[in-house]
């Protein structure tokens, strides 16, 4: 078979011969070598495919085995079986608590010939890329557009591409991966290196191989793109919604007979147009975790043109189980044996949780939103300075390093509902970055959080950093670049832009990754931890953990106040008699909470009132009607003036923070006068008594304490109800209005406006 005219050893013989015969000639004339036809016409292949494999052993490791195995033995030709990057890094625990080596010992096992370097093979950095993992790897990882820092030349120990045998045919199999990487690893990791256009270094690749001698020449060329899609309802939705992935679409070399492409995890099936000819080449992307494997068979036309015979994704676990194969019972023997390793320390119980912590959007991972998980996060990274020498003044982290929620029903192994194992933890930041402290100006900090609005051409608008209970933040999402941030407070005191700020983070972000670029101009500093150990170490110290469902960012552009949808509302009071009015002309949904606080030893009741209920430090409001909402209130306690505050905020056990009207506080304080305490004496006797007395203590200053109200029925039913004061008094006639006194709570909006103020940004957090 080696020796058939068109096999490779052939090639390989007969090809130096014949070009050292035509060097010299012959005198009877010009010797021409014979075209050597590198795949006969009728001649098949099979290219399997995965991508965005993340280590998930324990969830697809045995059905992808068993589905490559399966598809090599139903195809009647030789197969090619490669990757499009991201095989390792971010994986679960049976994998992630090794390294990732089970992942690369399992890929050798089932014949992985060829893969595309994936972000994610940088997470530990190019050393560890280069270095330990191409060591264990039996197969090559290919990035022809990785670079040596400042050059177009392929970095040291990385490859552009490489030619595989399915056969007798052979396969050139060209590599890239994102050029977005450089953002979304730890650019301390990836310090010597950069990544160029895609397509451009596709093309080089392409001709290079085209160019080889004859016999070197491969029969196909397949590129395999860490690069994907971001809309797959049709080619040309796909091609318009990622402009890598579209060059690489309708600009790849029409040498490249097949695409397929990964990095954004969904799965993709369809061809598209060779630029120049009248063929058609696939576009391919076989989602992740193992969810598909890609299959495509190709025929050859005889000219070294190869045109689809047919494609498809197969899920793994549709295909029917193997018996006695040797290959899956490999397969099986390592995902069995990387479980028992990681069960051993990764079902240790670190912690308990009394509910869900999620990130936004849960396993749709919005991370343009605020989420309790990512806010928890930079809350133990902020504790975590405490276990080193180093002190820090906030917290932050970046919603992409939170790849799991924590879920109370969620178990790793035995463990009881809430509790919450090593692996858990891990699964949450399972990218094994070092915690740090950066040192920044005030005026830094303030642009990091400008740079939550990413570059134009990033594949996320928006990313909403975690920030740690110390910070308050307040953006407006409809202000010009530069100018969206209105107020970042710590601990209640609006920001320094001259002072020095103590920042505890990821290397990742302390390195700017993710465009956080403003990290660069500040002072980093090891602590000599990871963020898994201070994670753990937070869990095993403040359990049980709750998340706090404060909004720690806002948008005062969704402000109902700032945007004047609800004019200002005001505290109306007589007596012990009071109310708070709403002056709305439309409805407005909530929910809202309005609470309030009062001195020690005197307490406020709410009226039952249609359309709220009661809540544990407050009430809610679930929507203002329509032409606005009174809300009545009494005091009770000792006589004489007493001062209180009242507050109006958005509900914080609302779904979703950002989608709520009120996204910031709004409170005052009102002065409500008692003639005389409510007794507490028995029935009046005939023995005399002690002589009364009214004078209020005045050694202390009273102690200020939220306090929980219910709620009452008492809703305008039309507009006929309303005042002439809008709603502030109440419709039903309960509360007289002479001799009121009318106190507006602040209006964040109208100060704006009128003075440009932000001293009344107090807080943006909901409680």
């Amino acid at each position: 078979m080696l020796l058939e005219p068109n096999g490779p050893l052939m090639k390989k013989i007969l090809t130096p011969a014949l070009g050292a015969l035509t060097a010299v000639g012959l005198s009877c004339g010009t010797l021409v070598a014979p075209a050597l036809a590198v795949a006969s016409e009728g001649t098949e292949v099979q290219l399997l495919g995965i991508t965005d494999f993340h280590g998930r052993l324990a969830d697809a490791g045995v059905a992808v085995a068993n589905a490559v195995e399966t598809a090599r033995a139903d195809f009647d030709g030789p197969t090619a079986f490669l990757s499009a990057g991201d095989n390792i890094g971010a994986s679960t625990y049976e994998s992630s608590s090794q390294q990732d080596t089970p992942t690369l010992e399992y890929l050798n096992a089932i014949g992985l010939q060829a893969s595309a370097v994936g972000n994610h093979e940088f997470d530990r950095g190019f050393a560890d890329l280069t270095g330990r993992v191409a060591d264990e790897a039996a197969f090559p990882y290919l990035g022809a557009n990785v670079y040596a820092t400042g050059t177009e030349t392929l970095a040291d120990g990385v490859e552009a591409s490489t030619i595989v045998d399915a056969g007798d045919v052979t396969i050139g199999v060209i590599g890239v991966v994102t050029a977005e990487t450089e953002t979304l690893v730890s650019p301390a990791g990836i310090a010597d290196i950069d990544f160029g256009d895609p397509t451009e270094a596709v093309n080089r690749e392409a001709e290079r191989l085209e160019s080889l001698p004859e016999a070197q020449r491969p029969d196909m060329i397949v590129v395999q793109a860490h690069v994907g899609t971001a809309d797959t309802s049709s080619l040309e939705a796909a091609v318009a919604s990622n402009a890598d992935f579209g060059d690489l679409v309708e600009e790849s070399s029409p040498a490249v007979d097949a695409l397929f492409f990964g990095h954004t995890h969904v799965p993709f099936d369809t061809t598209a147009p060779i630029p120049g000819t009248d063929r058609e080449r696939p576009i391919v992307q076989a989602g992740n975790y193992g969810e598909y494997l890609s299959a495509v068979r190709m025929t050859s036309l005889g000219n070294g043109d190869w045109t689809v015979a047919d494609q498809e994704l197969i899920a793994p676990e549709d295909v029917a189980p193997l018996e006695n194969n040797a290959v899956v019972d490999e397969a099986t023997r390592i995902v069995d044996d990387a479980i028992a390793t990681s069960e051993e320390v990764g079902s240790e119980v670190i912690g308990t949780i009394t509910e869900d912590i999620t990130r936004a959007g849960g396993d749709a991972d919005d991370r343009g939103a605020e989420s309790t998980l990512g806010n928890l996060v930079a809350d133990a990274l902020q504790y975590g300075t405490s276990l080193s020498q180093f002190e820090s003044d906030f917290a932050i982290t970046n919603p992409g390093g939170l790849r799991d929620d924590l879920l109370v029903d969620d178990t790793f192994g035995s463990e009881a509902p809430g509790e919450v194992t090593a692996a858990e933890l891990n699964a949450v930041l399972p990218f094994a970055n070092d915690h740090v402290v950066v040192e920044l100006s005030g005026a830094d900090v303030i642009t990091l959080f400008e740079q939550q609005w990413q570059p134009a051409d990033s594949s996320r608008p928006f990313l909403h950093l975690g920030i740690s209970e110390q910070l308050d933040v307040v953006y407006d999402s409809t202000a010009e670049e530069g100018a969206r941030v209105l107020s970042v407070k710590v601990n209640g005191e609006e920001i320094d832009p001259e002072a020095t700020y103590t920042v505890a983070t990821l290397s990742f972000l302390a390195s700017g990754g993710d465009n956080f670029s403003a990290f660069a101009n500040g002072t980093t500093h090891l602590t000599g931890l990871t963020d898994f150990e201070v994670w753990q170490s937070y869990f095993e110290n403040h359990s049980p953990v709750s998340p706090d469902h404060a909004e720690r960012q806002a948008d005062a552009a969704l402000d109902v106040i700032a945007t004047g949808a609800l004019p200002t509302p005001q505290v109306v009071t007589e007596g012990a008699a009071g109310t708070v009015s709403f002056a709305n002309p439309e409805a407005i949904a909530g929910p809202f909470l309005l609470t309030v606080t009062a001195p020690e030893g005197v307490t406020v009741s709410f009226d039952e009132l249609a359309g709220t209920r009661a809540a544990e430090n407050g009430v809610v409001v679930d929507e203002l009607p329509a032409g606005g909402l009174s809300v009545p209130f009494t005091v009770d306690g000792a006589a004489g003036t007493h001062t209180l505050g009242a507050s109006f905020v958005a509900d914080p056990a609302a779904a979703f923070w950002d989608d709520n009207p009120l996204p910031l506080p709004y409170s005052t304080d009102f002065e409500v006068t008692l003639d005389e305490a409510p007794s507490t004496e028995p029935p009046a006797t005939d023995e005399p008594t002690a002589e009364p007395t009214s004078e209020v203590p005045t050694t202390e200053a009273p102690t200020e304490t939220e306090t929980p109200v219910a709620g009452g029925d008492a809703v305008p039913t039309d507009e006929s109800d309303a005042t002439d004061e809008g709603a502030a008094g109440d419709a039903s006639g309960a509360l007289p209005r002479t001799g009121s006194t009318v106190v507006p709570l602040v209006a964040l909006g109208v100060l704006l406006l009128a003075a440009g103020s932000a001293v009344v940004l107090v807080s943006s957090r909901r409680r």
